[in-house]
């Protein structure tokens, strides 16, 4: 997600957020997030955690929570209908969730593509590493594959395993990702 900046909020722009649970990822946290979140409140669903962090953010007039089902609406409207605001408590806990995510050791990947449209190859670069990404987080290594599937064959892009170790990718990429070794690693764990 990005966050409102500064720019919006001088000019008073309002901000609408979109996709605050990260297309349903953030419903399901890895365990030790949601430890941290069941803790501090038992009864709310770790969306809620995601979709109150975005609301209580400067400058935002709506979030836009995609909702796939009745259970699913009546959550948001539980915790969104009176809100009025993060409580130092509950900032406390999202900063304790964030400590947490930030020890697994995702691939910092903002999937802006600069990388693939470079690669002579035509490798799928960011969804190989949004695969690798939900294999280091869940553990999952049938969903890592489908996400591969998915995001990489089903777009007529090519695996990792076909790099050239040109180095292209590298120089195109704004996170400094070391994308030939991540490849090489993907190719070790999935395929």
């Amino acid at each position: 997600m990005i966050l409102p900046g500064p720019t919006a909020r001088a000019h008073n722009i309002p901000v609408i957020i979109m996709e605050p649970v990260k297309g349903g990822m953030l419903v399901n946290p890895p365990e030790a997030v949601k430890e941290i979140f069941n803790a501090a409140e038992p009864g709310m669903s770790c969306a809620s955690w995601a979709v109150r962090f975005a609301a209580d953010l400067d400058g935002v007039i709506t979030v836009l929570s995609g909702m796939s089902s009745v259970e699913q609406m009546d959550d948001n409207l539980s915790y969104m209908k009176d809100f009025s605001g993060l409580s130092d408590q509950q900032r406390e806990t999202l900063e304790k969730a964030r400590a947490e995510m930030a020890k697994i050791p995702i691939i910092p990947c903002t999937v802006c593509d600069y990388c693939a449209k470079v690669c002579p190859k035509n490798i799928g670069i960011s969804g190989t590493f949004t695969a690798m990404n939900m294999l280091t987080l869940y553990g999952d290594k049938a969903t890592a594959q489908h996400q591969l599937g998915w995001l990489v064959d089903g777009h007529g892009k090519a695996r990792a395993n076909e790099c050239i170790k040109c180095g292209k990718c590298e120089e195109a990429c704004p996170q400094h990702i070391k994308i030939r070794g991540e490849l090489d690693k993907v190719t070790a764990a999935i395929g």
